[in-house]
């Protein structure tokens, strides 16, 4: 089956001439798969458990036509790949961000180049721990944790943007927190997962808008006439101060009964209804994770649901197109689809009025009409929850209901559970709870 591949995203090369097709025949193995890059609507790249390289089909339906190794070459690289220019991808270990090359084009890795192995605090430790990925602007983002300042600093993480027209990299954001994974969508909003291993109840996630690169054609020209020579009381010229480096902070915690207290990993934007949503797999307890992020003041805030439990262990997603989202795992490759039986909550919301809640079928009027069939909190960021009284509304078509209650303070985690909501068919929830963080405004 053929192969091709689209030009490269990095607008840095003028090369932009298709990868030729080839054959991948059918292979009775299965991939160990721990990151998915599509390369066209049928084809992908792939890292097996081992690093290696690897390229697989698919049929419309996102169905394994066939796959082979890429490359025989065994990297020590994180799960995750990206496209580089002149026919390469990127990889990222530990110690170092790597190009690999397809010089004549024929669907086979030539050869390996490192492409950044020297940073500020390398020698120290401070090392890659996630990436790479490749945003809007041809830049190849990766992280490095824990990073230092000066000497008296405390330590911090780095997200880094390596350009291939300068080769240098540059900090675009920075934590307290070590950044473990991430995810960049159209509208430069970067998704982190953030490394806290002490706290238990749930997973940190940071939502940051990135900076765009700074574009010099659009910087101030230069003055026709020489300045005039300052005198002897005149101050001396300051230099222009530097630009900010926004902070990753925790925006929302995931919490740990959604994903069975299993690490969720590999976030991913999908476009969905029109809506840019963020997907994480847990590979332990086969869970997807969905957040809806909102943006309110600049504080990005949101909601959390359970989007669906996969029969086999995703530890990497990909999306093909709208509505097509493939995984991953030690299984191989499948197909990631909302089943039409599930019953699950589908939108948490607040409105003027009270918490709207959206389910997938409609739900048993007799019960959802019941307050004592709904438990609602307001948990404090510094600690502490307050119940919520709620008198249930539902709308007309049965699949919406409005918890209607007094105002709800910002620098909060709302979370509703349906303690007995079956479905009008008498179907259980998928998850009964819900989750919305809400910064202050």
């Amino acid at each position: 089956m053929p192969i091709q591949s689209e030009s490269t995203p990095l607008p840095a090369t003028s090369d932009s001439q298709q990868r030729p097709f080839t054959t991948i025949p059918p292979n009775d193995q299965t991939p160990k798969v721990r990151a998915i890059l599509p390369i066209d609507g049928a084809n992908a790249f792939f890292l097996n458990h081992r690093g290696q390289i690897g390229v697989a089909k698919f049929s419309p339906g996102l169905s394994q036509i066939g796959w082979q190794l890429y490359s025989d070459v065994k990297l020590n690289a994180l799960p995750s790949l990206s496209l580089g220019p002149n026919y390469s991808l990127i990889t990222a270990s530990p110690r170092e961000l790597t190009q690999a090359f397809d010089t004549d084009r024929n669907a086979n890795l030539d050869f390996f180049q490192a492409l950044l192995r020297d940073w500020s605090g390398r020698t120290e430790g401070v090392s890659i721990t996630a990436g790479p990925v490749a945003d809007g602007y041809g830049r190849i983002l990766f992280a490095l944790s824990p990073h230092s300042l000066g000497k008296d600093d405390a330590p911090k993480a780095r997200l880094m943007a390596w350009s291939p027209a300068s080769g240098r990299a540059e900090a675009i954001t920075e934590s307290q927190l070590p950044i473990e994974s991430f995810a960049v969508a159209p509208n430069r909003l970067l998704a982190a997962r953030l490394n806290m291993p002490d706290y238990t109840d749930g997973y940190f996630l940071s939502l940051t808008t990135i900076n765009a690169p700074a574009d010099d054609s659009k910087s101030p020209s230069a003055p026709t006439s020489a300045p005039s020579a300052p005198t002897t009381s005149s101050p001396a010229p300051s230099a222009p101060p530097a630009p900010s480096v926004p902070s990753t902070l925790p925006s929302l915690i995931i919490p740990a009964e959604l994903t069975d207290h299993q690490t969720p990993i590999h976030p991913t934007f999908y476009r969905e209804n029109g809506r840019d949503k963020l997907l994480l797999a847990c590979p332990g307890s086969k869970r997807i994770i969905e957040i809806v992020p909102t943006e309110s003041d600049g504080a990005w805030q949101g909601s959390i649901l359970l989007r669906g439990i996969t029969e086999k262990e995703p530890y990497a997603l990909a999306t093909f197109a709208p509505g097509m989202l493939l995984g991953g795992g030690d299984q191989g490759f499948f197909a990631i689809q909302d089943d039409p039986k599930t019953y699950r909550i589908v939108r948490i919301d607040l409105a003027s009025d009270g918490i709207v809640l959206e389910f997938s079928h409609s739900v048993d009027r007799y019960e959802a009409l019941k307050a004592e069939n709904f438990s609602a909190k307001a948990i404090a960021f510094g600690g502490g929850e307050t119940a919520i009284s709620v008198d249930p509304m539902i709308e007309s078509d049965g699949k919406v209901v409005v918890l209607r209650c007094s105002e709800i303070a910002p620098g909060q985690v709302i979370r509703v559970v349906c303690l007995n909501l079956p479905s009008e068919s008498g179907e259980k929830l998928l998850s009964a709870s819900a989750f919305y963080t809400l910064h202050a405004r």
